[in-house]
């Protein structure tokens, strides 16, 4: 028998020497020594991986500015104040030769809401694209003699469940 096999208590790990090859375990199962743990050594997982380069969380939807056409008086308090220029004067289709009248390009309008804070005469709302009722409210807001230029699309309404 060998000098080790007589030796009751295993042989503790060797440190492998650098420039050296790591010593190979022996075959045969060791009884642990008393105090010993015998469950595996907790492994640590890698960090959570990032999200690709293109993937981004969606938006909450934000809402529109709408001006009601048929209260609309041309004042322009809401062309100065719109930080993305989104709101244009067109000409009054009822009435030519009176103020023109504002309408919000739907395509432009990040939905900050200044326009509706500082509209004097209180003729525009904010509004979600695809909420309950919107094409109602678009239909009723515009001047029906008026073209299509710049009204907004609104989307599918959602059933709400």
């Amino acid at each position: 028998m060998s000098e080790r096999e007589n030796n009751s208590t295993p042989a503790a790990p060797r440190a492998p020497v650098p420039g050296t090859a790591e010593p190979v375990a022996s075959s045969s199962p060791a009884a642990p020594a008393e105090g010993v743990s015998t469950t595996p050594a907790p492994v640590a997982t890698a960090a959570p991986t990032a999200k690709p380069a293109g993937a981004r969380k969606p938006r909450k939807p934000r809402p529109k500015a709408l001006i009601n056409e048929n209260g609309c008086t041309g004042c322009e308090a809401c062309i100065t104040v719109c930080p993305v220029d989104c709101i244009v004067k067109i000409p009054n289709p009822s009435l030519p030769e009176l103020n023109p009248i504002c309408r919000v390009d739907w395509d432009r309008c990040t939905g900050c809401t200044i326009c509706a804070r500082d509209c004097p005469w209180e003729t525009i709302d904010m509004v979600y694209p695809n909420q309950t009722g919107i094409r109602v409210m678009v239909q009723s807001y515009h001047l029906p003699e008026y073209g299509t230029q710049f009204v907004p699309q609104p989307q599918e309404e959602e059933a709400v469940a």
